[in-house]
């Protein structure tokens, strides 16, 4: 079984030599527009306000149970302001 590599020796037969591509001393540019960092900067924005709302979420802890009336007891509900709403029984 024959294995092929991309490395040569040299004429001397000393040193391994790299293939072309990557001997090349050609420089490689990237150009970037500033929309495209700015979409980026607010992308990173949303990613850190979705992880602090998941820490917050998991700080707060367990929600707890609503307590449901005991048999015999008047229904109240709480309104949009906070305020306690009574049943047409207790009127």
């Amino acid at each position: 079984m024959a294995h092929h590599t991309n490395i040569r020796l040299s004429a001397r037969g000393s040193s391994p030599q790299l293939p072309a591509f990557c001997r090349s001393r050609r420089t490689i540019t990237t150009n970037v527009r500033v929309s495209s960092l700015q979409q980026l900067q607010w992308l990173l924005w949303l990613l850190l306000a979705l992880q602090l709302g998941t820490i917050l979420l998991l700080l707060s802890g367990p929600v707890p149970a609503p307590r449901r009336p005991q048999a015999g007891a008047p229904l109240a509900t709480t309104g949009a302001a906070g305020a306690t709403v009574l049943s047409p029984s207790q009127l």
